[in-house]
């Protein structure tokens, strides 16, 4: 079953948002771009990565030198999985692969002594012994991280190549042309001698490492996944990340998770990021608030985080609780289809349908972001009112924003953001007309923090922020006017 698809991922900003993962070598970075899903069911295994990865942190915060080492080992490593498989194959290999295969072989066996310093819990990546390897392709036992057909291989290789090295003195010190002619056809014979003989050393070598090709291939995989759980905990500690609980009952419990990338971005104009506090479960939950208020970037942090824990990650947050699911859907109000001919709600339309498919066959986490906000309000409003409904009798955990109001029934979750519920009005007007930037002021005075709530209406922060704003006098009377009509 498919976990999300490519265009939610893109919507999130999720591939974006792993680029900032950094392997080392192309074994790790393999790793990141095959990255999978830990799913319902596998939470020991989930339960088992956190645990390596906790232990890495601790370690590499005391054993600084250590993992530098290592890492600079890694990062020396060349993708040579091709050369292995050649090998595998019984192809001959050529002076480069056996030069490649020479160096990383070297490599591991330098890396395999820092990783016995690691602790028990990390020995998993304990490497297969890879001297045999050396000593077929370092004869000479000098460890350098060089290769060529040594002459130590064969007696006879060594007789052919004093014999090419003496023909070659005498071309170049003849000045008879007749005679440095018979010497070069003399040079050719002794080339196809030193080939056959350099061939049947390749071979050698060949049947050498092909009995240790299996050991090496399983080295390249436990290195891959060393280089991307370090990856993975040097991400964590740059941006805050902390160790998820796995929960088993479906819930989701977070205080201060944020969005990385909408935190960098307020940072940069001098203004904070409000962490998102919140429990849900399954059935619905429903977030009201005004259209400046955060609550799609509340979605896609949590959608965020959630992806994140489940592809192995810790989360960013003060503290968080994850369940494992089967499936994530994030519909939002971005997804008309212009090249199928459909509008916003068709395509949100045409997405239900699928979700539906997808609630009959498992547990997931489905993201409704303004649902029904492309068709008119009276239809929109009743398609809200019943897409509540019908989510909330169902185990998936289902989360929804809407600007509606009568949506929230008995039993569901509500949250609203707090918006300009606690303002001064009149303090922020007169402050709003000494500036030249009244949006700014505004946002800069939102609370953008969610807080529990019942089955109150839609806040009419709108209204407020226009009369914030200062529309014309009339236009205010007559909207005015409106909302007691309605009340």
């Amino acid at each position: 079953m498919r976990f999300i698809d490519d265009k939610s991922l893109e919507r999130l900003g999720f591939k974006k948002l792993l680029s900032r993962v950094e392997t080392l070598s192309p074994y790790g970075k393999s790793k990141l771009k095959g990255l999978k899903n830990y799913l319902r069911g596998e939470e020991d295994l989930l339960e088992e990565e956190f645990n390596k990865m906790e232990t890495f942190m601790k370690f590499s915060s005391n054993n600084r030198d250590i993992v530098r080492n290592v890492e600079g080992i890694i990062h020396r490593l060349k993708d040579i999985k091709t050369a292995i498989n050649n090998c595998l194959k019984e192809h001959i290999l050529d002076e480069v692969d056996l030069f490649e295969i020479k160096v990383q072989a070297l490599l591991m066996e330098e890396l395999n002594e820092y990783l016995k310093e690691f602790p028990n819990e990390l020995h998993d990546f304990l490497l297969k012994d890879v001297s045999k390897i050396i000593k077929a392709l370092d004869p000479d036992n000098d460890r350098t991280p060089t290769f060529y057909i040594y002459e130590s291989y064969s007696p006879e290789l060594r007789e052919i190549r004093e014999k090419k090295k003496g023909i070659e003195k005498e071309i170049y010190a003849s000045n008879d042309f007749d005679e440095i002619t018979r010497l070069k056809e003399e040079r050719l014979k002794v080339l196809v001698e030193e080939e056959r003989v350099e061939l049947e050393i390749k071979k050698k070598l060949t049947s050498i490492l092909y009995d240790e090709a299996e050991d090496f291939l399983e080295n390249i995989e436990k290195i891959g996944n060393l280089d991307f759980l370090m990856a993975k905990v040097r991400f964590a500690k740059t941006y805050g990340g902390i160790r998820p609980e796995i929960s088993k009952n479906y819930e989701i419990d977070v205080k201060g998770l944020v969005n990385i990338e909408v935190r960098e971005v307020l940072e940069a104009k001098s203004r904070p990021f409000t962490p998102i506090d919140i429990s849900i479960g399954s059935g619905v939950t429903i977030i009201t608030g005004a259209n400046m208020g955060g609550k799609s970037v509340a979605l896609k942090t949590i959608t965020e985080n959630l992806l994140l824990f489940h592809m192995g990650f810790f989360v960013i947050a003060e503290e968080a609780k994850f369940p494992l699911i089967d499936f994530v859907f994030f519909i939002s109000d971005d997804m008309q289809d212009i090249s199928k001919g459909l509008s916003t709600f068709g395509a949100e339309i045409m997405k239900l349908k699928e979700v539906n498919v997808f609630l009959d066959l498992g547990i997931g986490f489905v993201v409704f972001d303004e649902f029904a906000r492309g068709t008119n309000p009276k239809e929109g409003q009743k398609f809200v009112e019943a897409l509540a409904k019908y989510l909330n009798d169902r185990p998936t955990i289902s989360l929804m924003t809407t600007h509606f109001d009568g949506i929230v029934r008995e039993g569901m979750n509500h949250y609203q953001v707090v918006g300009l519920k606690n303002v001064d009005f009149n303090k922020l007007k007169t402050k709003i007309e000494l500036s030249s930037n009244s949006m700014g002021l505004i946002q800069e005075y939102m609370d953008f923090r969610l807080e529990k709530a019942g089955k109150e209406e839609v806040p009419k922060d709108a209204l407020n922020i226009a009369k914030l704003i200062g529309i014309d006098k009339r236009f205010t009377e007559i909207i005015l006017d409106e909302y007691i009509k309605e009340d």
